[in-house]
């Protein structure tokens, strides 16, 4: 996204700026417009308004340029600045009061043999990436500096929806989720959609999805949410349908992969109900076997990853889950884009 009040930059995974409410002069960065927000369950509506996997790009126009950014929050929250693919060793914090990052491209980045393989970004495109816990406020940008071009960026863009596994709830990091992990293996830019605790398959966020054009394959985790919710198999079944097929129709070259529900408690304790959670999985192969669009395929979450890989509330894959996940789902995403 790009706009007239921050031409300079590149504002990723966010769809609208607006008025931040702990600070008088921010903006706050919103992954889904509010046009489609007032549609959403109330829990969505909230969890869309946090910028989860939301970057701000930018590109110095010299290597000796130093860009200023200010940001607020309205709590503690961190960040990492990444310059292309190349990881920070630190996270930063920025918390109510507003805060300015003097960044400019490391001496070393500038100096690399051209012969190298600088992974999918262009090493000159400093990322401010955003965790999914606290909202985000941009303030300010100031300093000769650009947004990325189309060839400083990857050239497929890979959009998740799903819970708050997609979001990356548990991970020591926002990129260590397996949603970025897969874009790493596969070279793809991401669109994280995840909604924490609302993965309802809302209709509006399936038409929202089904009219954006900046996305090249897509997987639909549907949904732990709603097997915890009081969703009936008949309820989610009907959702589900009418979620895949509306993102299908629309994009009939598009893979569209969906993905059952993830093993979790449910399914190992004793206290749990397997039933409902296998009904829950039942229903989504049903969806994808009766969709008659050719480019909707199905993988089962419980051959990703093992319950041993989850963390101790027995729902959230640790690191090494969403590792596990990561690896078996990205070759399947790469093999359906060929």
């Amino acid at each position: 996204m790009s706009t007239e009040k921050y031409p300079s930059v590149s504002l990723h995974n966010v769809a609208e700026l607006e008025d931040a409410e702990w600070t008088p002069d921010g903006d706050r960065l919103s992954r889904v417009p509010e046009s489609v927000r007032r549609d959403l369950n109330e829990e969505a509506r909230h969890r869309v308004r946090h910028p989860t996997h939301s970057e701000i790009r930018f590109v110095p126009e010299d290597d000796a340029e130093e860009i200023e950014i200010t940001l607020s929050a309205p709590e503690r929250a961190e960040l990492r600045i990444f310059w292309g693919s190349f990881q920070p060793w630190e996270a930063k914090a920025i918390d109510s009061t507003p805060k300015t990052f003097t960044l400019g491209v490391p001496e070393r980045l500038a100096e690399l043999d051209d012969s190298i393989d600088e992974g999918r970004f262009d090493p000159r495109v400093c990322r401010i990436a955003f965790e999914r816990f606290v909202p985000v406020a941009l303030h300010d940008v100031s300093g000769n500096c650009r947004p990325p071009t189309a060839a400083e960026l990857p050239d497929q863009r890979y959009l998740a929806y799903g819970t708050s596994i997609t979001e990356g709830a548990k991970a020591s990091a926002a990129h260590l989720s397996f949603v970025t992990q897969i874009a790493r293996a596969n070279d793809y830019d991401v669109v994280n959609l995840g909604c924490s605790g609302s993965a309802y398959a809302d209709p509006a966020m399936a038409e929202y999805i089904a009219d954006r054009e900046d996305w090249d394959v897509a997987t639909l985790a549907l949904s732990v949410n709603m097997a915890n919710a009081e969703f009936t198999r008949a309820e989610f079944r009907e959702r589900a349908e009418y979620f895949v097929n509306t993102i299908a129709q629309a994009h009939p070259e598009k893979p569209v992969v969906c993905v059952t529900l993830f093993p979790y408690f449910a399914d190992v304790t004793e206290s749990g109900d397997p039933e409902r959670a296998e009904a829950f999985r039942s229903a989504l192969r049903t969806v994808v076997k009766e969709s008659p669009h050719e480019n909707v395929s199905l993988v089962d979450g419980t051959e990703l990853l093992d319950a041993s890989e989850l963390t101790w509330d027995i729902l959230h894959p640790a690191d090494e889950g969403m590792r596990s996940i990561a690896a078996g789902l990205a070759p399947r995403l790469d093999e359906r884009r060929k």
